[in-house]
């Protein structure tokens, strides 16, 4: 048996009785309460779309990935072929890793995820979930093994066990650098939702384009020659969406005060106890805290909620790049109550594709190779400096001019 869901950006998707008992389970109900934004949700205000509706649509798209690809892969003898059970089979491992792959994020997701999880990344929590008792009855009935599922849905980086063939092309369509389903939904659904149109783009002629390619060492999920625009326009996607969006100036400022009051606030519980504990946090938590130590002048996060409640209050997020960045850190010796300073996590650019690509000659080679496109990465450090202290780096830049002078 199966039912429809009607979703804004793939209208209706079909979900099959065992996935219905999966989304209605008590790890992905908990979804609902996850912004799939964060705190960019309070400077978009039509962005209040959740992880659960994008992991559906993440299934989705998988699934159309899965159809075209293996279509062509006729000719590799160890990856199963359609209509046999094996290909059925890994088509559900596919689906229900795409459902789950967003299951182990913390409350607002990114912005306080390093330290509620002691330093473990979300994906280490979706594992456990998966292999939870929340979930093992689903795995039995739909006759799925949770270990493909979990390799499947957190990708080569979080599991030691060596992957398969099949295993490691299935991750890609899910968790892909350039293809992934959960990339292709995220940017459709965050434009859609937002209003901003830089999001957009043609994602059923790009999946058209993706083929399975040996190269080097085992298969990957790469592009035939005539579809790399369509790679490009996602990327520039990317690129436009975190300029605007994810590392926009008014959304790092609300991420940031976010951050401080979830640390804050879970300071003296752990919420990594067990998974039990953990299913049982969300942002409407955190929403509820906010408002209720924002009008108690007594409670203990009351500062905090202010500078999320009061633009007036709120610290401004600049960006910075390296050699500012060391500069800024030199002015302030030691970080005080009114500056802050975030240091960007990427060490180098990436400046060239690194996917395959099957040329018209029938040749397949490297994307670096045959294109000079280079879509940049965001680079920038940040500072955030309270109200008060507005303009505080460019006076000192001044002073020390004029004594140069």
């Amino acid at each position: 048996m199966t039912k429809k869901i009607f979703d804004p950006i793939h209208g209706f998707i079909v979900i099959k009785k065992w996935e219905e008992q999966l989304i209605a389970s008590l790890p992905f109900r908990r979804l609902q309460g996850i912004h799939q934004i964060a705190a960019a949700a309070f400077v978009y205000n039509g962005g209040n779309h959740k992880r659960y509706d994008h992991s559906i649509g993440t299934m989705m798209v998988a699934n159309k990935i899965y159809d075209h690809v293996m279509k062509k892969s006729s000719y590799f003898p160890d990856l199963p072929k359609r209509g046999s059970k094996e290909y059925s089979y890994w088509k559900s491992v596919l689906r229900a890793a795409a459902l789950c792959h967003d299951l182990g994020h913390p409350p607002f997701s990114h912005l306080a995820e390093k330290h509620l999880l002691k330093g473990e990344r979300h994906e280490e929590w979706t594992k456990k979930i998966i292999y939870s008792d929340y979930l093992t009855p689903i795995w039995k009935k739909a006759g799925l093994n949770p270990d493909h599922v979990a390799k499947v849905s957190v990708g080569r980086s979080y599991i030691k066990e060596p992957f398969s063939e099949i295993e490691s092309i299935l991750t890609e369509m899910i968790t892909g650098d350039y293809f992934g389903a959960d990339r292709i939904d995220y940017l459709l659904r965050d434009s859609y939702f937002t209003g901003l149109a830089y999001g957009s783009f043609d994602y059923e002629q790009l999946i058209q384009s993706l083929c399975i390619l040996p190269y080097k060492d085992r298969y990957y999920l790469g592009a035939e020659e005539d579809g790399l625009e369509s790679c490009y326009a996602l990327l520039l996607a990317r690129y436009f969406m975190h300029k605007r969006l994810y590392q926009y100036e008014n959304v790092k400022s609300y991420s940031f005060h976010f951050s401080r009051f979830i640390i804050k606030y879970y300071e003296n519980t752990s919420i990594i106890d067990s998974v039990e504990e953990y299913v049982k946090t969300n942002d409407f938590e955190i929403l509820a805290e906010v408002y209720k130590a924002y009008i108690d002048k007594s409670h203990r996060l009351h500062d905090e909620a202010a500078h999320l409640m009061e633009g007036s209050k709120r610290f401004t997020a600049t960006p910075i790049d390296n050699e500012t960045y060391k500069k800024y850190k030199n002015i302030v010796k030691e970080e005080d109550a009114w500056v802050f300073f975030e240091e960007n996590s990427i060490n180098k650019e990436k400046k060239f594709f690194s996917f395959p690509v099957l040329q018209k000659n029938g040749m397949i080679q490297g994307a670096d190779k045959i294109s000079d496109v280079h879509i940049p990465v965001n680079m920038s450090n940040w500072v955030f400096l309270s109200p008060d202290r507005k303009g505080f780096f460019e006076q000192k830049e001044n002073d020390a001019e004029e004594l140069h002078s």
